[in-house]
């Protein structure tokens, strides 16, 4: 468990600091924004208390938030998502239950359930994250794209991520 714990801790630095130094400053055709700290989220232990995914999705919002200069936007959006998690989990899960002492990878569930659930995880992160940010529902259509693209790339990004620094297995 104290491996675990320090992979997770570092995990949540990395994240941030590549969301906070690069991430933060590619903006596509003016819309399209990747913001893959929530890969940290998608990753914690399916055993985790909903309480600990909670406070720990608002803690990387509000850390994003703290170096971005957001008024908080990234820690409503973090927390809405760490809180729909399980929800999430539930509506897709196996059968037979997820392993015990196991994270969402594709190492473990293969690529079309892992893409699913990351997927509903980062367009409830990005909905919350771009309306807040607009604040109005005037340019609904254009949020409705942005959130859209965003999400896209968001999930390429945790894809090639998973990729590249997670176990392979013989699901994919």
């Amino acid at each position: 468990m104290p491996n675990n714990f320090l992979s997770h801790i570092i995990r949540f630095i990395l994240l941030v600091i590549l969301q906070v130094l690069v991430l933060n400053n590619i903006l596509f055709f003016n819309i399209i924004n990747p913001f893959v700290y929530i890969y940290f989220i998608i990753l914690l232990p399916f055993e985790l208390p909903s309480v600990i995914v909670v406070l720990l999705s608002f803690f990387i919002g509000l850390t994003v938030d703290f170096f971005s200069g957001t008024l908080a936007i990234h820690a409503l959006a973090s927390t809405i998502a760490g809180y729909a998690r399980p929800f999430i989990l539930k509506l897709f899960s196996p059968h037979d239950g997820y392993e015990k002492n196991s994270s969402p990878t594709i190492a473990y569930y293969d690529i079309e359930w892992w893409l699913k659930y990351a997927l509903f995880i980062t367009f409830i992160h990005h909905s919350v994250l771009f309306f807040v940010d607009s604040f109005h529902f005037n340019n609904f259509f254009f949020t409705i794209i942005k959130i859209i693209l965003s999400s896209i790339l968001t999930i390429i990004i945790m894809l090639l991520m998973q990729f590249f620094f997670h176990k392979h297995s013989k699901n994919l």
